[in-house]
């Protein structure tokens, strides 16, 4: 149906335009929800950061990935599924819906199918997810993997909080957590950092602040996926076939 079919003049139908861009602009705003500010504290900010984490107890997100490779870049769309406490998948797609990465996690056994699978194909599939269950699990299951060991959080600069896990006297994670949430966290291997995870972007989604850009980088492997999250999808009920690995799938 037009917009307007009598014959007004331009000036009105202008003006007609300009209040309903106002008022789309007004109702894009109203669904981008700011987050509350985290305490000041040092150990409360840390304790109300793990309470929103506990809240999610299972999530859907759909998402663009760019992962940076020093010969190029490997853009793919992906669907997130995550049911806590042991079990999520991730699956890339390339553009037409064909898919290049199915990873399934099931409590302490794992799936995965690269439908890319020869020679060449295989390593440029790998490329586009260079994920280890560790990796996922940390960014995604949360819980002992983003909090492994004991945990204590100190002051920092600009406001911040500083959060270092150990576990049998050695460093595991470090994180920066700001007022809106996790800015960074750093996985360390035998002391050297193995994996870092950059998170930005957080919105209120159904009452819990959640991050709309999350970055992993692998230091040693001058490797990185950039990840901007389309929408998620807060406590669904996800189904157990969900769960159910491909008649291709490698047991790992």
């Amino acid at each position: 149906m037009p917009l307007d079919s009598s014959p007004r003049s331009p000036r009105l139908r202008v003006s007609a335009v300009k209040v309903l861009a106002l008022a789309a602009l007004a109702g894009c705003t109203a669904r981008v929800q700011p987050t509350a500010s985290l305490p000041a504290d040092a150990a409360a900010r840390l304790a109300a950061v793990q309470a929103r984490e506990d809240q999610v107890r299972s999530l859907r997100a759909r998402f663009s990935s760019v992962t940076r490779l020093p010969g190029g870049d490997r853009s793919a769309d992906g669907v997130l599924l995550v049911a806590k406490p042991d079990r999520f998948r991730l699956r890339l797609m390339l553009p037409f819906g064909i898919t290049v990465f199915d990873y399934l996690n099931v409590g302490e056994r794992s799936w995965m199918t690269l439908p890319l699978a020869n020679g060449a194909q295989r390593t440029q599939a790998g490329e586009f997810a260079p994920f280890s269950r560790d990796d996922l699990g940390q960014a995604f299951l949360r819980g002992a993997y983003a909090f492994p060991g004991r945990c204590t959080a100190a002051p920092a600069a600009d406001g911040e909080v500083s959060v270092s896990c150990r576990e049998g006297g050695a460093l595991r994670r470090t994180l920066r957590v700001g007022t809106d949430g996790i800015l960074e966290e750093t996985s360390f291997e035998n002391g050297t950092p193995r994996l870092v995870i950059r998170y930005g972007d957080y919105r209120d989604v159904g009452g819990v602040a959640l991050p709309f850009y999350i970055a992993l980088e692998y230091p040693q492997r001058q490797q990185q996926v950039d990840i901007g999250i389309d929408r998620y999808e807060v406590n669904p009920a996800l189904s157990d076939e969900l769960f159910q690995p491909l008649p291709d799938s490698t047991a790992r």
